[in-house]
């Protein structure tokens, strides 16, 4: 365990701290000479750092899976980095989690807004993070000792956080690409952290950083619905629930949650779920645990669950219009500073979703797994079935596609919304009818020619790719049934067998396990026998019984053979 960041204070005297830049100065002078969270030197002189770290590499992957680029860091920057993204991160409890967020504001007079991460290591820490006429957090700022007392720009914290808020404004970046790391702690192409949270809603990628969400006027607040959910769904992945399953398993875990009660006897899965909720830091560590295909971190999924989040945002921005006492309510939450969520927000950040999930399937390293491709395509359909269901007009505008969510993604242009990405997983011919259901609703509320015969062509595709795979699979199952010997099969008009090709006698060997003799039926010797010169059934000498030499022999003539009286191995 790394050293406490307190060890420093214990080590002060009361009668050094008369003035706050005295007891700023003595803390300076009292601290390890060592970082107690990175365990790195004090001094930044860039001379003291090892001279093979040039010979190290220079594009490094981080636990969210995106690549940087960090030749342009300092040499203690590129260090720092290299700890923070180590190899060994998955097999160890998370060095840091991600406890709350919030909007706040700079003063009373509400100058500005700015947002506000609680995160916790050893002890708790707050980054904040304003726009850029913020005039104190134009530029990300952590309050943690390395930040505070030895001038560490950026630490670790700042780095952490902005890499997985990078994993989530990102949308069109290409995974197999490096991003370039700056000395601010962010990579070059978020350009500013602030414009790319705001355009999202700190609510909305609050659920996917896996935290809370506190309202102004508090640092605190309860789990949300996505944590609660999460926690449920991750509980059951350890019980072995799978997908069909999962919605109505126990429902009561998040109807009677209380965060007084951590232990509950007699239920281990409520207790998993209380101390789930309870610790992020252990929610990572059983987040990281789980299989990728666990419906908890199944990263379609996730997706789908944010268009499903953005469509109630928009329903709840609708209502609020119509209901000044929700006006209210929403500004006190700090949703009104980010601007509106409206018909136009919710479609951009809808096909963002949808450029996320078409990039994971079709720019993916290697092939996807059965259970991948399945996901996105059950992703895919679904957001086009929530899509079509939304054709109301959700609040005032000049047009029809300011108004109207499905107008403004199907209706009324052919933007090849979903199909261009359903056009890779035409193997996925288990969504035929739930596609078929959506192509009513097209009918119904109208939709272009285009997209239409599109969409029908898509089903076509996907019921002969169906078709293909029945008739495929027969055919292979034909095609395992083993051969028989050549030796057991008789001569066409004959009751006799063919004669062995003369040839030296090869020696015995017996056949080991899995040397390929299965293919080939073992015919005993003295079936053989009996087989050459018999008389009919029953035949052979030694007066076998009925049926002895019948299931030696197949013809292999055609029909007009079996009127010349052939005889035909029963």
């Amino acid at each position: 365990m790394s050293v406490s960041p307190t060890i420093g204070l214990a080590r002060l005297s009361l009668e050094c701290i008369s003035t706050t830049t005295q007891a700023q100065g003595t803390m300076q002078s009292s601290l390890p000479k060592t970082s107690p969270i990175l365990g790195l030197a004090k001094d930044s002189d860039e001379s003291d750092w090892d001279g093979d770290d040039e010979q190290t590499r220079d594009v490094i992957s981080s636990p969210t899976g995106l690549k940087y680029n960090i030749s342009r860091l300092s040499r203690k920057n590129r260090r720092i980095v290299r700890e923070l993204f180590n190899d060994d991160a998955d097999q160890n409890p998370p060095q840091i989690s991600l406890e709350v967020c919030g909007i706040k504001r700079e003063n009373a007079q509400e100058d500005g807004i700015f947002y506000a991460f609680q995160m916790h290591e050893i002890v708790p820490c707050s980054v904040r993070i304003g726009s850029r006429n913020s005039t104190r957090f134009s530029m990300p700022r952590c309050e943690c000792p390395d930040a505070r007392y030895q001038d560490q720009r950026p630490c670790k914290h700042i780095i952490w956080l902005l890499d997985r808020i990078s994993k989530q404004a990102l949308f069109d970046h290409d995974p197999d690409s490096a991003l370039t790391l700056t000395d601010l702690g962010f990579p070059e192409e978020l350009s500013d952290p602030f414009q790319s949270i705001s355009e999202i809603r700190l609510d909305v990628i609050a659920d996917s950083l896996h935290c809370d969400t506190s309202p102004p006027n508090h640092d605190t607040a309860p789990p949300s619905y996505a944590r609660v959910k999460e926690a449920r769904e991750m509980v059951a992945a350890v019980a072995g629930v799978q997908l069909p399953e999962l919605g109505g398993w126990r429902r009561d875990l998040e109807a009677a949650y209380n965060s007084a009660t951590l232990i509950h006897r007699g239920d281990l899965a409520a207790t998993l779920f209380s101390l789930i909720l309870a610790s992020h830091s252990l929610a990572g560590w059983v987040r990281r645990k789980l299989n990728p295909s666990d419906p908890a971190v199944d990263p379609f999924r996730s997706l789908q669950q944010r268009v499903s989040r953005i469509i109630a945002e928009l329903d709840d921005y609708s209502h609020s219009l119509e209901h000044p006492s929700s006006i209210a309510t929403r500004r006190e939450d700090g949703k009104e500073a980010e601007g509106p969520r409206s018909v136009m927000w919710a479609a951009t950040q809808i096909q963002h979703c949808v450029m996320c999930i078409k990039k994971l399937v079709s720019r993916s390293i290697s092939p996807l797994a059965d259970w991948e491709r399945a996901s996105a395509a059950r992703a895919l359909v679904g957001i086009l079935k929530d899509v079509a269901n939304h054709n109301i007009e959700s609040h005032p505008g000049s047009t029809v596609d300011e108004r109207n969510l499905y107008m403004r993604l199907v209706g009324n242009r052919d933007s090849g919304f979903i199909l261009s990405a359903l056009d890779t997983l035409i193997d996925q011919s288990q969504f035929i009818e739930e596609l078929e259901d959506i192509m009513e609703l097209l009918g119904r509320f109208g939709a272009p020619a285009s997209y239409a015969a599109n969409m029908r062509s898509l089903i076509t595709r996907m019921r002969s790719y169906k078709s293909e795979g029945s008739v495929n699979t027969s055919v292979a199952q034909r095609a395992e049934t083993p051969p028989l010997q050549a030796s057991t099969l008789t001569v066409p008009g004959t009751d006799q067998q063919p004669e062995p090709t003369p040839g030296p006698e090869a020696p015995h060997t017996a056949s080991a396990p899995g040397d390929g003799q299965f293919l080939t039926p073992e015919v005993p010797a003295s079936a053989t026998g009996r087989g050459r010169g018999g008389r009919g059934r029953g035949g052979g000498r030694g007066g076998g019984s009925r049926g002895s030499g019948a299931g030696s022999k197949r013809s292999v003539s055609g029909s007009q053979d079996r009127g010349r009286g052939s005889k035909r191995a029963r």
